[in-house]
């Protein structure tokens, strides 16, 4: 009864059924806009409800060698010149890269025992005795280490010393992880392994592949990767063989100890360098240390030099110079020398050994023209000295030098001009004579490329790609990103273009 009664009543205010109908209809579609407009409004405005993903790279590395005497030259030439030439623009080819994390840096507190940092950072003992070269599982009070896959906060800031000359520029912005990190994702069109450019007018940097994770902390080095690595990383070497292609680097001249050695590093970096550069259409040879901690004598030295020609040198990624593999030697005053020799008689002596018909091309390092009586090929590894001197006169000079041991004694060897980017290898305690250079954000750089170009050479080398120790790198930093990369690509097509 009183439903029937409610009803009437409802149909007597409203009027007839159909109207009843539509406007309820029309009330039903604006309440239910209204509801998804506010759910809508509720679901942008609420945090943590989009997701992105950022991916850093840094590789990994065991403990350095200890490092080699000074190679700053004997100032008996004087090394300045002029200004920029026209921009190149490359055009790149993307391959796969497969970053790996970056590591936290743990300092050791009172108590700290390496299981229990292992299992805080849900890691294991072996993986961080293995990340940072220790021996031992013993821990000492503010003892640093990085723990695997833990990503770093931030990187240690260099430290900076008072110098007579003016200190590194840091005028270019900053790099970051992201953008140094996808460096590595491209690389020029491949050439054949071994196959020198169109005229052989081949760049070379000096490589060194002795790092360890250790090596980047204050007051080490005067400036920072700006991802950190250990040499032994493969993805480290990928990204430096993509990065020097794209900066129109032909080939890393490898600081290497020899074969054989406790703890030598080098000889298996330099094969996991040659067989990367195989894959990748680049080259590798050896700056042979003819000081290496691993020789003892003069025999040591023909050893290692038989194992170099005998099975590196048989690669096909291992750099050429008209057909034949081209090695450098750094310091060749500083050979072993038996009774009644002479530095250029041990040269001889040795050449005669493990290379009588010249099959390879032996280039010098070094303040005396003369050893041209052994070698192929001339270069001064520093032309960066102090106080100052003009790189171009420098540079003219040693080309003029080996032009007239050629035009004196009816042969035909090489000059290779050497540019750099700067020095300052005031981090290396105890070494005399120790100064800075300062790299005006880039101008040096170009200094030196057109001092080597003025210079005529046949080739040109880099020092260096990552001599972090003396400062003279042009792998991206902290403090300069990208920029000698960049410099390197533009200054190495005009001296490609003007040969």
């Amino acid at each position: 009864m009183r439903l029937g009664a409610y009803l009437r009543a409802f149909r007597s205010a409203v009027g007839r059924p159909r109207v009843i109908s539509i406007a309820g209809l029309v009330a039903l579609f604006v309440a239910c806009l209204y509801v998804y407009l506010l759910l809508a409004m509720v679901w942008v405005s609420t945090p943590g409800l989009s997701v992105s993903w950022v991916v850093t790279s840094t590789p990994s590395i065991e403990a350095q060698t200890k490092p080699r005497a000074s190679r700053t030259a004997s100032k008996t030439a004087t090394p300045s010149g002029p200004t920029p030439s026209p921009t190149v623009t490359p055009t790149y080819t993307p391959i796969s890269y497969t970053p790996t994390p970056a590591h936290l840096l743990y300092v050791v507190a009172p108590g700290d025992t390496l299981s229990g940092i292992a299992r805080r950072h849900n890691t294991t003992v072996q993986a961080i005795m293995e990340l940072n070269s220790l021996s031992s599982d013993l821990l000492s009070i503010g003892q640093e280490l990085f723990i695997p896959g833990q990503r770093a906060d931030s990187l240690p800031t260099p430290t900076t010393r008072a110098t007579s000359t003016p200190p590194v520029s840091t005028a270019t912005p900053t790099a970051t992880y992201a953008s140094l990190a996808s460096t590595a994702t491209a690389q020029p069109t491949v050439r054949a392994p071994g196959a020198g450019p169109p005229g052989e007018s081949l760049v070379v940097a000096f490589y060194y592949a002795w790092y360890g994770l250790d090596q980047w902390k204050p007051g080490k080095v005067p400036d920072i990767p700006a991802v950190p690595y250990t040499s032994k990383d493969r993805n480290t070497i990928v990204r430096h063989v993509e990065q020097a292609q794209r900066a129109g680097i032909d080939a890393f001249a490898v600081a290497w100890y020899g074969p054989r050695g406790p703890n030598n590093q080098t000889e298996a970096n330099f094969r996991a360098v040659l067989d990367v550069a195989g894959q990748r259409g680049f080259q590798a040879t050896v700056d042979f240390e003819t000081r290496s901690p691993f020789f003892h004598n003069q025999a040591d030295v023909v050893t290692a030099l038989r194992h170099l020609i005998d099975n590196h040198a048989a690669n096909p990624a291992f750099l050429r110079y008209r057909g034949k593999p081209l090695i450098f030697f750094w310091a060749v005053g500083e050979v072993f020398t038996g009774p009644g020799q002479s530095p250029i008689d041990a040269w001889a002596s040795i050449r005669q050994q493990v290379d009588p018909g010249h099959n390879t091309v032996w280039i010098a390092d070094g303040a005396d023209i003369q050893f041209l009586r052994v070698f192929d090929g001339h270069h001064l590894y520093n032309i960066t000295w102090n106080p100052p001197v003009n790189v171009n006169t420098t540079l003219s000079k040693w080309a003029h030098n080996v032009r007239s041991y050629n035009a004196s004694h009816a042969a035909n060897k090489l000059w290779v001009a050497t540019v750099m980017p700067g020095y300052n290898d005031l981090c290396i305690e105890g070494r005399p004579g120790r100064f800075s250079h300062g790299r005006s954000n880039g101008a040096y750089y170009r200094e030196t490329w057109q001092a080597a170009i003025n210079s005529a050479p046949d080739l040109v080398v880099i020092t260096s790609f990552n001599e972090w120790l003396e400062g003279t790198q042009i792998e991206p930093s902290v403090t300069y990103g990208d920029l000698y990369l960049r410099l390197t690509s533009e200054l190495s097509a005009a001296f490609k273009s003007s040969r």
